[in-house]
C-alpha cells in the first residue's frame, strides 16, 4: 500500500485520506516502484501525482502515493460500462471522478459503433492536471476521450455536481468509498451519495460503479471489504432494484474488483 504524504489542510475536507472529492481510492499491494521509470512528478494543488512506465503494466497514474489505474488495466473500463448497454436509450449520462479517461474512453469505444452515443455524455473531475498528465502519457488507456465531441469535461466537484443534476439516463461512480467531509462517518457518506445519484436519475436509469477489492493477499483489505460492500449493497437497495455484482481482475491491482450496477426503481 502506498505512502500518504503530509496534506496541507483544506475546509471541510479530511487531509488526512489524501483523496478528494472526484477522486477514487484504490489500494495497491505496493507504491511505485524503484525499477519504474519515472514520467512525471508533481504537486497539483489538489494533491501529489505521480506517473509512471511499468514494464509489465505500462504507464500507471499514482495520487499521493496510491495506485489509481494503469495503462493494462481496460478490464476496469469495460466492468464500468458494460451496464449501460442495458439501457435501452442512453440520452443523458455522466461519469463521476475518472480523470484518467479510461471510463469515458470505454464508454465511447462501446457505444459509438453502435449508434448509441448519448446526446449528452458529462464528465466532472476536479483536477484538470491529472487529465493532462494521463492525456500525455496513459495514451493506450484514455485515447482522445478528452477531446472528443461526443463528451463534455466538467472541472469541478462531482460530489457538488451530482446533488444538483436530474434526469439522467445512467451515471457512472468511478470516485472514492472513503468520506470527503470532515465530521462524516463512511456509511454517511456512502448513504448520501447513493442517494443523491437515486435523485439525479430517471425511473429505471442505470448506475454503475467499483466498490472495493477482495484483498486476496492483505488483510487490511478484507476488513474494508466486509465493512464497505454491506454498506453500499444497503444504500443501493434503499432505491434500486435488479443489483448486481461482478467480480474482476485487474492485472495491476494484482487482485479482483468489484463492480456493482442496478436499476433506478
Amino acid at each position: 500500500m502506498g505512502v500518504h504524504p503530509p496534506q496541507q489542510e483544506e475546509p471541510g475536507l479530511i487531509p488526512s485520506n489524501g483523496h478528494r472529492a472526484g477522486l477514487r481510492l484504490h489500494l495497491p499491494p505496493v507504491a511505485p516502484a524503484a525499477s519504474n521509470h519515472l514520467l512525471a512528478d508533481e504537486h497539483t494543488g489538489l494533491q501529489h501525482v505521480v506517473v509512471t512506465r511499468h514494464p509489465r503494466f505500462g504507464g500507471q497514474l499514482f495520487l499521493d502515493g496510491d495506485l489509481q489505474i494503469s495503462e493494462s488495466d481496460v478490464a476496469y473500463g469495460v466492468a464500468m460500462t458494460s451496464p449501460l448497454l442495458a439501457h435501452p436509450r442512453l440520452e443523458r449520462v455522466a461519469i463521476l471522478g475518472g480523470g484518467d479517461g479510461g471510463v469515458l474512453a470505454e464508454l465511447i469505444r462501446t457505444l459509438e459503433p453502435l449508434d448509441a452515443l448519448p446526446s449528452e455524455l458529462t464528465m466532472v473531475e476536479i483536477d484538470p492536471r491529472v487529465m493532462e498528465l494521463c492525456r500525455q502519457h496513459l495514451p493506450a488507456l484514455c485515447g482522445d476521450a478528452f477531446d472528443s465531441p461526443h463528451a463534455r469535461i466538467v472541472t469541478g466537484d462531482a460530489f457538488a455536481w451530482i446533488a444538483q443534476a436530474r434526469d439522467l439516463d445512467a451515471v457512472v461512480y468511478d470516485l472514492t468509498m472513503d468520506p470527503v467531509r470532515e465530521g462524516q462517518s463512511r456509511a454517511e457518506f456512502i448513504t448520501g451519495i447513493i442517494g443523491h445519484i437515486a435523485r439525479a436519475l430517471r425511473p429505471g436509469g442505470v448506475l454503475s460503479m467499483q466498490c472495493c477489492g477482495h484483498g486476496r493477499d492483505d488483510a487490511a483489505d478484507r476488513a474494508l471489504r466486509r465493512e464497505v460492500l454491506p454498506l453500499i449493497r444497503q444504500a443501493v437497495d434503499a432505491h434500486f432494484a435488479g443489483r448486481c455484482e461482478q467480480d474482476v481482475l485487474v492485472p495491476s491491482y494484482q487482485d479482483l474488483w468489484t463492480f456493482l450496477s442496478a436499476r433506478r426503481r
